[in-house]
Order: C-alpha cells, then sequence, then structure tokens
C-alpha cells in the first residue's frame, strides 16, 4: 500500500499533529534557551536531540501501518517511544527554569527578559503535552483506512 493522503486514516494524521506539535516545542525550546546566555538550558544539546529523535519517531508511526498495517508492532513502539522522548525535555526543561520562575512570581517581577524566557517555555512545554496527547490518540485509532486484507488459506491435505 502506497503512502497517500487519501490511504491515511484518523490515527495518521494525529501523528502528524503531533509531529508538527513536537516541531513548535523544540523551536519553542531552542528560541528560550538563545534569549539570554544567562537562562541557557544545561543540556540543550540532548534535548533537541530527543526532540529531533521524538518527531522522526512519529513520522516512522505515519509510515509503518502503510506498509505493515493498522496497530503494527513498529507503530505502536515507535509512538510509545516518542512519548517518552517528548517527556523526557519536558522535565528536565521545566527543572532548569524552575528557579527562575519562582524569581518572577516572588520578588523578580520587573525582570522583562525572565518572562520572555518564561513564556517561551510554556509555549514548548504546552507543545511537547499536546504532542503527546494527540500521538496517544494516533495510537489508539486506525492509521490506514482502506485496508486490503489477504487471507491465505491452508491447504487441507
Amino acid at each position: 500500500m502506497k503512502l497517500s493522503l487519501k490511504n491515511l486514516g484518523f490515527g495518521s494524521f494525529m501523528n502528524l499533529i503531533a509531529a508538527v506539535l513536537g516541531l513548535v516545542g523544540l523551536i519553542a525550546m531552542l528560541v528560550s534557551n538563545n534569549i539570554d546566555t544567562a537562562y541557557a538550558l544545561k543540556s540543550v544539546s540532548t534535548l533537541t536531540l530527543y526532540g529531533i529523535l521524538g518527531v522522526a519517531l512519529l513520522l516512522v508511526a505515519i509510515w509503518s501501518p502503510t506498509k505493515f498495517g493498522n496497530h503494527d508492532y513498529i507503530s505502536s513502539i515507535a509512538n510509545v517511544a516518542a512519548i517518552a522522548l517528548f517527556m523526557a525535555v519536558v522535565g528536565p526543561m521545566i527543572l532548569d527554569r524552575i528557579l527562575m520562575i519562582a524569581g518572577l512570581f516572588s520578588y523578580n517581577s520587573q525582570n522583562a527578559t525572565g518572562w520572555r524566557v518564561f513564556s517561551a517555555v510554556v509555549v514548548s512545554a504546552v507543545a511537547y503535552v499536546l504532542a503527546c496527547v494527540f500521538a496517544i490518540l494516533g495510537s489508539f485509532t486506525k492509521s490506514v483506512r482502506n485496508q486490503k486484507v489477504q487471507v491465505v488459506a491452508a491447504d487441507a491435505e
């Protein structure tokens, strides 16, 4: 079966939306990292790699059912791994920013640069969490609409 839009089902479109949201989260994370050197993430290269791998795995989860049918092992593993990678990005990103966020809401509320970093982190975290929700929806729905099942009859001797 060829990969074309008319063969893709609801699950493939959910995975595609999740991949786009993963890219949005990745770009927002990189923007929050580059606003000011004082607010740079500690492990931005690892988090960037995780984000890129998560998006690539979601693209594999879109492609795989067109080759192997709905709910195959490759797309299931790719979806679970993409969700895990996206959550592995959100956790350290928030942990690196938690002291800055606490300062913004208590004693340092006039820090304009901090608020810009905070808003970029919120956009990134929300995009990654929404990407996980859409990936979960995509993993439980049909990814290929018109799947032709070939039944092979066993030879009775």
